[in-house]
C-alpha cells in the first residue's frame, strides 16, 4: 500500500486536490462541475554548466463535484549549456470515486487501479501549511496556503495556484482560466483509445516505468517540499548553498532522468555522425545530401540542438564546410565519450561536457 507521503507528493506533482472518503455529504471540491487551464513553468541550475527549463499547459475537467475528474498536461523540460537535452511530457490521468486511470502513451495502453480508501483525505493540499491571507487568480479569490518551499491558493478545493521553490530549483502552475457549474459531456471526459491494463499498484509494475521518466522532476522536488514541512526544516531561499552536499544529492534526483538517457543518446549521437560524414562524401547533390543528414538531425532535435540545416545548394566548396564541422563535432565527442561512460550522475555529465 502506498505511504501517505507518496500519495500526498502525487497530488501536488499534478495540482490536484485528494478525495475525501467517508461521510456521504462530502465531496472533494466546493463546485459541481468545471474546468481550469493552468500555465506551467520552472527552471533550475542543475550545475554551474547546465541550466533546465521547464514550460506547459494542463487542464483540468471535473464533474459530480469532483468525484469524476480529468487532468491533462503537455509541455517541454529543456536542459542548455554542456547538458543539451530536450524532452516532451505529455500527461493524461482520470479519477472516478474508486478508480484511476493512468495514460501510458510511449507504450499505448492505460494503466488502471483502485483508489487506496484509508489513506486518501481531503486535507492532503493544506497539510503541514499554514494560511496566509487571499489572492485573486484567474478572478477567483483564493485561500493561500504556504509552507517551507511551498505556496498555494485554493478555491472551493481547487488549486487555483501552486509555486514550490528549493535549493534555486522552482515549480510554478497558475490558472489562467477558469469556469464553473458548466454542462460537462461524458466525450469531455473519455480516455485515450488505448487497451486497458489492471494493476493493484501499477506505478512500481515494470510495463509503467517509462511512463513515469516525465514526472521525475516534478515528483522529487514535492517530495523534498513535503519532507522540508514534515520536518519543520526552516529554510532561506536567499542562502543557498549551491555546492552542498545536499543540494548534489538533489539535484542528481532531478536529473537521473536526462542523466540516463544522455548515456544512450550520446553514444547514438556518434554513430549517427559517422554515418552522416560517409554517406556525405558520395553526396552529389541537394536531395542526396539531405537524405544523408537525415537521421543526424533527428537525433540533434533530441537532443535539443536542432538547426535549419536543410540543404539547398550543394557544390564542393559547401561540402567541405560541412564535413569539416561535421569531423571537428565528431572528435569533440568521441573525446568526451569515455568520461560520459564513467559518469555516474548529471553532475558528472556536465563536467564531462563543459
Amino acid at each position: 500500500m502506498f505511504s501517505l507521503a507518496k500519495i500526498i507528493v502525487f497530488y501536488l506533482c499534478i495540482g490536484a486536490t485528494s478525495f475525501l472518503f467517508g461521510a456521504n455529504t462530502s465531496h472533494p471540491f466546493g463546485l459541481e462541475s468545471g474546468m481550469i487551464i493552468y500555465e506551467i513553468s520552472g527552471e533550475a541550475q542543475l550545475t554551474p554548466d547546465t541550466n533546465l527549463s521547464i514550460k506547459g499547459k494542463a487542464k483540468l475537467r471535473f464533474k459530480n463535484w469532483g468525484e469524476v475528474k480529468l487532468e491533462e498536461e503537455s509541455g517541454e523540460v529543456l536542459t542548455t549549456g554542456a547538458i543539451r537535452h530536450k524532452q516532451r511530457v505529455k500527461r493524461f490521468e482520470k479519477q472516478t470515486k474508486d478508480k484511476i486511470i493512468f495514460a501510458d502513451y510511449e507504450n499505448e495502453q492505460l494503466l488502471e487501479r483502485t483508489k487506496t480508501v484509508n489513506t486518501e483525505t481531503n486535507d492532503a493540499d493544506t497539510m503541514f501549511l499554514e494560511q496566509k491571507g487571499k489572492e485573486n487568480i484567474a478572478g477567483f479569490v483564493c485561500d493561500v496556503w504556504e509552507g517551507v518551499g511551498i505556496k498555494k491558493c485554493i478555491y472551493k478545493g481547487l488549486v487555483l495556484k501552486l509555486e514550490t521553490e528549493v535549493s534555486a530549483v522552482s515549480y510554478r502552475k497558475i490558472a489562467r482560466q477558469a469556469i464553473f457549474d458548466i454542462n460537462t459531456s461524458n466525450k469531455a471526459c473519455a480516455v485515450p483509445d488505448y487497451p486497458l491494463q489492471a494493476f493493484g499498484l501499477f506505478k512500481n509494475h515494470s510495463k509503467t516505468k517509462n511512463a513515469y521518466k516525465s514526472e521525475n522532476f516534478c515528483k522529487v522536488l514535492k517530495e523534498v517540499v513535503f519532507d522540508k514541512n514534515k520536518n519543520n526544516i526552516k529554510y532561506i531561499v536567499d542562502k543557498v548553498n549551491m555546492q552542498s552536499k545536499e543540494r548534489k544529492v538533489f539535484i542528481n534526483r532531478i536529473g537521473q532522468d536526462i542523466y540516463k538517457k544522455q548515456k544512450v543518446l550520446l553514444p547514438e549521437l556518434l554513430f549517427e555522425m559517422k554515418q552522416t560524414r560517409q554517406c556525405l562524401h558520395t553526396g552529389e547533390d541537394p536531395f542526396s545530401a539531405n537524405e544523408c543528414i537525415e537521421n543526424f538531425s533527428r537525433m540533434k532535435d533530441k537532443l535539443g540542438t536542432q538547426e535549419d540545416d536543410y540543404i539547398i545548394l550543394w557544390d564542393d566548396k559547401r561540402k567541405n564546410i560541412l564535413l569539416d564541422k561535421i569531423e571537428d563535432e565528431i572528435m569533440y565527442l568521441q573525446s568526451r565519450l569515455p568520461c560520459v561512460n564513467r559518469a555516474k550522475n548529471i553532475s558528472d555529465l556536465s563536467t564531462c561536457l563543459k
